[in-house]
């Protein structure tokens, strides 16, 4: 029998669904006509497909838009009859946390994607059609082909979102399915009216409540989708047999994707060093592994185009890197989004059943752009000479290579479930899985400084010997006294993996020191203070700082919290956990007892919890002074922890950072005070109430003001279908300070009854909802105070020294790239003002 349900919102998910299969459509056309345009030989009708692939494209770049309206559209309204909004948000989310889970989920994710490359696009389609124009003639430029290359990915993208059954296959998942549809066995479906049942959603999982949720993803994203567009070009270059001519073009967009998609990558490490515990900004997490290795062929492929541009070397190697790097974006989504990593990786979506999907998108495009390579291999021009290993473009291509094999390296490691899966093998992810990679990277490291610091010293083609150690010893000798400054002052403390990782850890400093002292030299002796012809310096220079701040901070990462007074045993930490490993790194801090900690006095004040918010945040107070016993610092951290309702087991602990300029004190929570273990002999007393009765206690008394209807509490986590009650209590102690309660009753399935406690901590007192007395007009409630007073954390804290470096260093390496960018916009325009060509064939110099 037909239900016709009450109260819901259809014709926004009908129109989402309608703009869904738009784009789709309009996708399918954009890629026919522009391939059309490209492999067409008469003018007059390869401007007329090119035509109707702009427009078809303009089509399905407003459909997006409008599929990213309307999701918005149900999300802020709360419209939970969508699967999508019940999942991911709730009526308490802030409005920026509302905005961000839009990329929570896969179908919003690949929204985000298809959103960048509709903007990215459209510029492109722009500004090579302002080119062809001027440049081509009547040649078929670069629009066709590649526009071609970039609507055949929004049409993978838009099918990622249809949510339909082809011959028994699910081909995509629509963000705008509704929860019924999802959910059809749930009883509470059979009711007409289930809404009036489902009045919140899931809301989004705590450990995404941050503001880098907001920011990071759409950055991450913007460079995902910017590295198509070098491989567009270079895919474009092999199809119509133009080997160089894509060269100048695609450089800028090369520079783009460098710049967004590093920003993106240490946005991420910033993320993970601000909200995660493991004390550190980069775990070799396998979705970080497939978010870098990209942007390392993306540099690569920069650095290769460029010694070509200059002598002719490397053209191969240029298009190997940006066919890779982009390919490489595409099984790094395989890997995150099709559930094979499985428990290593804390980013990994679970499987939506895309797997099958993403692989034939993978392998579309990889199996196309390695056949057009291949094919073409002996006709991409290569200077016959080798080059001398006296030459700029020698070690620019050494150092694309050394990037390359970091890469095959890293994303080795992080591949193992995909060898296990495809192979049957039972590989086991490495122990100690940072020495793992950082016993290799750390060479990598050193090769790359020493690079950046001596390449621009070298000449193209040919280098005088002579002249070059002439430029190069001041900025060796610089380096050697501040590298030997940072060995003798620095303390750097490594033994961890043996003298000969230190001594790794030793040179790795100074050849980080040596990139910075030789790049800043080079920008004010050979360019002159010339900062628009300074880019490549300035991201080197950043690189030098970046390095150098990673391995200051991690090789000094020092904790400061030990237990000196050997308090804390294994039983606080789940067993096999790091701080299980390690109890002694952590320190005890009963509540309002000062304890010493290296140079600080921290005490631990108490905790507080905020309405509609999982969290409970721990006020910890830092002291710190001088000999003659005068306060030179004082501050307060806030660390939270919660156990996460949405499936993580155990205590989940968010740490918090007090900055300086050369150092950051890092501070979070391993263990709290937990009442339920406490042993007590005190018995329960039961009361029957209405609103206004009074329940008097040993310290004090307690005040039932009202009952109310969908309580919210951090320990109670509703269900669809429940139906529960809150008693909102006002409980007094003998010193005039108020506190708040709210025990909860609640109906599970219309049979399962349950009770959610709340305690007072700070006055032992226990409080529970037993039952409703319905013809009474009453509820009872139980109340203990405990004769068991306590109330602690276990906390760990280090200090992490420069780490500041890292992120200046960052945002220097973007300048660079902007610098750089802005300069080879400027030669294209330059060679857009020149007289046109009168042959009609496209004449770009590289």
């Amino acid at each position: 029998m037909k239900i016709n349900y009450i109260g819901e919102h259809l014709f926004p998910g009908q129109l989402g669904h309608f703009l869904i299969i738009l784009a789709f459509i309009a996708s399918i056309v954009a890629t026919i006509s522009y391939f059309i345009a490209t492999v067409n030989k008469v003018h007059e009708n390869r401007q007329s497909w090119r035509k109707l692939g702009r427009s078809s494209f303009i089509v399905q770049f407003g459909a997006t838009a409008g599929i990213l309206f309307l999701l918005c559209w149900i999300l802020f309204h709360h419209y939970f009859e969508y699967q999508y909004v019940w999942e991911y948000t709730s009526k308490d989310l802030p409005k920026e946390f509302l905005f961000s889970s839009i990329w929570n989920g896969q179908e919003g994710s690949f929204l985000l994607w298809s959103i960048w490359d509709c903007i990215l696009g459209t510029v492109l389609m722009y500004t090579s059609g302002r080119q062809d124009k001027k440049l081509a003639g009547n040649g078929v430029g670069w629009e066709a082909p590649v526009m071609t290359i970039m609507s055949f990915a929004q049409f993978c993208l838009a099918s990622m979102l249809l949510g339909i059954y082809i011959f028994g296959y699910k081909v995509g998942s629509s963000p705008f399915i509704l929860f019924r549809e999802a959910n059809p066995t749930m009883p509470v479906f059979q009711n007409a009216n289930y809404l009036s049942f489902i009045t919140d959603g899931r809301g989004l999982n705590p450990l995404l409540q941050n503001y880098w949720m907001v920011i990071h993803p759409p950055i991450l994203f913007c460079g995902f989708a910017s590295t198509i567009i070098p491989f567009s070009y270079a895919v474009s270059g092999l199809w119509t047999k133009r080997y160089k001519e894509w060269l100048q073009p695609a450089l800028p967009w090369a520079l783009f994707s460098g710049a967004v998609l590093g920003t993106g990558v240490v946005m991420g490490g910033a993320w993970a060093y601000e909200t995660l515990s493991f004390g550190g900004f980069w775990a070799w997490d396998p979705v970080e592994i497939g978010a870098m290795v990209p942007w390392l062929l993306m540099i690569g492929g920069i650095h290769t185009l460029m010694a070509f541009k200059h002598t002719g070397h490397s053209l191969r190697s240029t298009f190997l890197f940006f066919i890779t790097s982009f390919i490489l974006v595409l099984y790094a989504t395989f890997l995150t989004r099709s559930g094979i990593l499985g428990d290593t990786s804390v980013h990994a979506f679970t499987n939506l059943g895309l797997s099958g999907q993403l692989l034939v998108f993978l392998f579309v495009f990889l199996i196309v752009a390695f056949a057009l390579f291949i094919w073409n291999y002996k006709k991409i021009p290569e200077v016959k000479k080798e080059e001398g290993m006296d030459t700029r473009e020698f070690w620019m291509f050494i150092g694309a290579l050394i990037l390359f094999l970091a890469g095959v390296y890293a994303l080795f490691g992080a591949s193992i479930p995909v060898w296990n899966k495809l192979f049957h093998l039972n590989m086991a992810p490495p122990v100690d899985q940072k020495f793992h990679y950082n016993k290799i990277e750390i060479f990598v490291g050193i090769a790359l400084a020493l690079g950046t610091a001596m390449i621009q010293y070298l000449k193209f083609k040919k280098t005088d010997a002579k002249m070059f150690w002439k430029k190069i010893w001041k900025p060796i000798l610089v380096t050697l006294i501040i590298g030997t400054a940072i060995a003798v002052f620095g303390n750097i403390n490594y033994w961890d993996h043996g003298l000969g990782f230190l001594i790794a850890i030793y040179i790795l400093v100074y050849a980080s020191v040596f990139a910075v002292v030789a790049n800043i030299m080079y920008m004010f002796t050979e360019l002159k203070g010339k900062m628009k012809n300074a880019g490549a310096s300035i991201a080197h220079f950043g690189f030098g700082l970046m390095l150098l701040g990673i391995v200051i901070s991690t090789s000094k990462q020092t904790a400061i919290s030990h237990d000196m007074l050997g308090l804390i045993g294994n039983n606080y930490f789940p067993e096999g956990s790091a701080e299980a490993k390690h109890p002694e790194e952590n320190v005890f801090l009963p509540r309002n007892q000062p304890m010493a900690m290296g140079k600080y006095t921290v005490t631990y004040l108490g905790d507080s919890t905020a309405a509609h918010d999982p969290k409970t945040y721990y006020k910890v107070n830092y002291v710190e002074k001088n000999k003659e016993g005068k306060v030179v610092a004082h501050f307060n951290m806030f660390p939270d922890a919660f156990v996460n309702p949405q499936g993580e087991e155990g205590l989940i602990a968010n740490p918090d950072s007090k900055h300086y300029w050369n150092h950051d004190v890092f501070t979070y929570v391993t263990s709290v005070f937990d009442p339920s273990k406490m042993k007590d002999t005190a018995q329960y007393k039961s009361y029957d109430l209405q609103a206004g009765d009074t329940i008097f206690f040993a310290d004090g008394y307690m005040r039932l003001n009202k009952i109310i209807t969908h309580p919210v509490s951090p320990n109670y986590q509703p269900r669809p279908g429940d139906l529960a009650v809150g008693a909102q209590l006002e409980v007094h102690n003998n010193l005039g300070h108020v506190f708040d309660a709210m025990p909860i009753y609640y109906l599970r399935d219309s049979t399962y009854q349950n009770t959610v406690a709340d305690t007072v901590r700070n006055l032992a007192l226990f409080i529970r909802f037993d039952k409703i007395l319905p013809e009474q007009k009453k509820i009872q409630l139980q109340v203990k105070q405990s004769g068991v007073v306590n109330d602690y954390i276990v906390m760990k804290a280090y200090v992490f020294p420069f780490v500041n470096l890292l992120w200046l260093g960052t945002i220097i390496m973007v300048i660079g790239f902007a610098i750089s960018i802005r300069k080879r916009i400027f030669q294209i325009r330059k060679l857009l003002k020149q007289p046109s060509t009168s042959n009609h064939e496209e004449k770009v110099p590289v």
